[in-house]
């Protein structure tokens, strides 16, 4: 019996994460409506997992369930991403905090290689991997913060800033972001709390008022 439950919560996550990844790629645009029969059919499963999988969606606040429209992907607001950006700027402030405080030489290596390999793609124009090294960046700090609440908490935030990312037709990065990177990587390396902090908190408000104009710039 404990096979069989194993095996259900493992196709759960795998609609769950399956679903996710199309919104965050932008292959559900926002606004789309999300039926159960539709994704049952496309992903070869029973509703039940497509069910419980959106409800996890609506609580990490990548769809939205409407009485008598159904569920649909979100449509982000720019006053959605204030309210975004402003949780991520204090969460991820306190992980460069508590980095600062104890990471540990492994977890120090993976952010210098990060850097580098960003800034490798960059110059070869590889943008994918770019962004792929840039949240592995991020990641990193939130984990060295060895503080369980917090890495949970910024799972979920995490998805819906990558998702105003794709949402922007051709997402620029922001020429000063590389050097933001290395300035908060220093500022953790040599165990300055109080500036990682405050570097970490001005370069996540850095990214949010680069992407709110970009988003005017597509209307």
């Amino acid at each position: 019996m404990s096979s069989t439950k194993e095996d259900k919560k493992s196709l759960y996550e795998q609609v769950y994460f399956s679903i996710k990844e199309k919104i965050i790629k932008g292959d559900y645009s926002p606004g789309q409506k999300l039926t159960e029969s539709k994704l049952a059919n496309l992903l070869g499963v029973s509703r039940t997992p497509v069910r419980e999988a959106l409800r996890r969606l609506e609580m990490d606040g990548l769809v939205v369930s409407r009485p008598s429209h159904g569920v649909e992907v979100t449509n982000f607001s720019k006053e959605a991403m204030d309210s975004l950006f402003d949780c991520n700027s204090v969460l991820e402030g306190l992980a460069a905090r508590k980095a600062a405080e104890l990471i540990d030489n492994e977890s120090l290596i993976l952010l210098e290689e990060c850097l580098f390999l960003a800034e490798k793609y960059f110059e070869e124009g590889e943008l994918e991997k770019v962004a792929e090294k840039n949240t592995l960046f991020h990641d990193t700090i939130v984990s060295a913060s060895n503080n369980p609440t917090l890495t949970h908490m910024m799972l979920q935030i995490r998805s819906q800033v990558l998702a105003y990312r794709t949402f922007i037709s051709s997402y620029k990065f922001r020429p000063t972001f590389m050097k933001e990177h290395y300035g908060i990587f220093e500022a953790i390396k040599n165990r300055e709390a109080d500036l990682a902090e405050d570097r970490m908190r001005k370069h996540i408000i850095n990214d949010c008022r680069a992407i709110a104009s970009q988003i005017e710039g597509n209307k």
